[in-house]
């Protein structure tokens, strides 16, 4: 178990870094709408994070299921959800306390929700299907 969150971990960061670097271009360079980029943004880093732990995270079981829509469906709620548990995390730790540096509760709340994620990944998207 603790194999599947090192690799659910590395490609949460993977999809982290896509997203962050589509929104420096698309925003800072372009002048795009911050809005609607970062919507596209999640939905691009959120569907490289379904293929990568459909085909490497959670290998063992999808070996007899083909990447769906479905699953892709499930993978992005199971990430808004855990979208707005990071939010409420920060947002509460912002207003109990006075943080040096706000990007420590942003990292608790990140691992809030990649614990989050990592569960609803491994019992609601790709649980092993019951022979």
């Amino acid at each position: 178990m603790f194999k599947k969150l090192v690799k659910f971990a590395c490609t949460g960061g993977l999809g982290t870094v896509t997203n962050l670097l589509l929104f420096f271009i698309l925003v800072d360079t372009l002048h795009l709408n911050p809005t609607a980029v970062g919507v596209g943004c999640f939905l691009v880093a959120g569907t490289q994070n379904y293929i990568i732990n459909h085909l490497w995270t959670f290998k063992t079981e999808n070996q007899n299921r083909s990447l769906s829509v479905i699953l892709w469906a499930k993978f992005l709620l199971a990430s808004v959800v855990g979208l707005a548990i990071n939010l409420t995390v920060l947002n509460v730790l912002l207003m109990l306390y006075s943080w040096p540096y706000k990007v420590i509760p942003q990292g608790i709340g990140i691992m809030v929700a990649m614990m989050v994620n990592f569960c609803t990944s491994t019992f609601f998207v790709f649980k092993k299907k019951s022979e």
